[in-house]
């Protein structure tokens, strides 16, 4: 009899420890909505790009769960603030976090039936403004008023056939939502619709973001960038 009451005491106390031991929660709607608001939580949607840019909870970042590198930029994040994450449903999100579990985050939220169930019961996604684009070819002269047609313009010199381009784009379509009202306009060009232009300003690499402050070029990335490069960029020519 002692036997079996210090194996069912141990049993206890194991599953006691896991409890305590777990930093994981699951949250409804509205308590994932209290979360998100404050200040050092880290939220990340972690569907594809091309989910992401239909809407996503505001200020959540991008880390796309079936991208090969998905658990390295989940670990290049500030272990010592919460992370709160979710996806379509919760699936993705819970094979996520048995990926991230033994990482050393000091506490993971997850969203209960993800966004399904976010929009279900009435609370609302930020929905992307899409870059503008350019249509078609445009002169030298059209290109100088289109870059000093704002305070900061970030012309995106992209093509179709250009994969790291469409990695960029749901990246580049937040940051113009996220802007828009802080005198920052991104504008994209194909550079395949205007090649004359594209020569004149010798693009020989895309993606290619190029930085213009008051018209003046002041910056350029080349290759595709992670949304936390291009937003430092911002901030530092947004400030008077």
């Amino acid at each position: 009899m002692k036997q079996y009451l210090s194996i069912y005491s141990i049993v206890i106390l194991l599953l006691c420890y896991s409890c305590k031991a777990s930093n994981n929660e699951i949250l409804s709607p509205k308590e994932f909505s209290e979360i998100v608001k404050q200040k050092d939580i880290q939220i990340i949607d972690i569907r594809t790009p091309e989910e992401f840019s239909t809407g996503y909870i505001e200020n959540a970042k991008n880390i796309d769960f079936y991208d090969p590198e998905f658990k390295e930029k989940m670990n290049k994040l500030d272990k010592n603030k919460a992370l709160a994450i979710y996806c379509k449903s919760e699936g993705r999100t819970k094979e996520a976090i048995k990926v991230l579990d033994k990482d050393g985050f000091v506490k993971i939220y997850m969203l209960k039936g993800g966004l399904l169930m976010w929009e279900h019961q009435g609370f609302k996604l930020t929905i992307p403004k899409p870059v503008e684009p350019v249509a078609t070819a445009i002169s030298k002269t059209e290109y100088d008023k289109i870059i000093n047609s704002e305070k900061i313009v970030i012309i995106d010199f992209n093509a179709t056939w250009c994969k790291p381009c469409k990695m960029l784009k749901p990246i580049l379509d937040k940051i113009s939502t996220d802007y828009a009202t802080k005198g920052v306009k991104i504008v994209g060009i194909d550079v395949d619709e205007s090649k004359e232009l594209s020569n004149q300003l010798q693009v020989n690499e895309i993606p290619l973001l190029l930085f213009y402050k008051d018209g003046k070029l002041v910056e350029q990335m080349i290759g595709f960038n992670p949304e936390e490069n291009i937003v430092k960029a911002i901030e530092k020519y947004i400030k008077p």
